[in-house]
C-alpha cells in the first residue's frame, strides 16, 4: 500500500531550514488539500509503500 507523506520547510528568515512533518495521507489529493488548507508556499509530497524497506530519506533541514 503507498502513502503520501507531506513535508514543508517552515523557516522564514533568511538563513536555516526547518523542515515539518504535516501528515501521511492515503491518496496525492488528500496530501494537496492538506498543503493547501495549511497555506504551505514550499512543500514536497513523498510517496511511500507501507510495510517494505525503503532507502532512507533526506527531509531537509540546514547545516552550518
Amino acid at each position: 500500500m503507498k502513502v503520501y507523506v507531506l513535508t514543508s520547510d517552515t523557516y522564514d528568515d533568511n538563513w536555516g531550514s526547518s523542515i515539518v512533518l504535516f501528515g501521511v495521507f492515503s491518496t496525492e489529493e488528500k496530501a494537496r488539500n492538506k498543503a493547501n488548507e495549511k497555506k504551505l508556499d514550499c512543500y514536497d509530497i513523498s510517496p511511500m509503500n507501507i510495510d517494505e524497506n525503503e532507502e532512507p530519506t533526506y527531509l531537509g533541514g540546514y547545516i552550518e
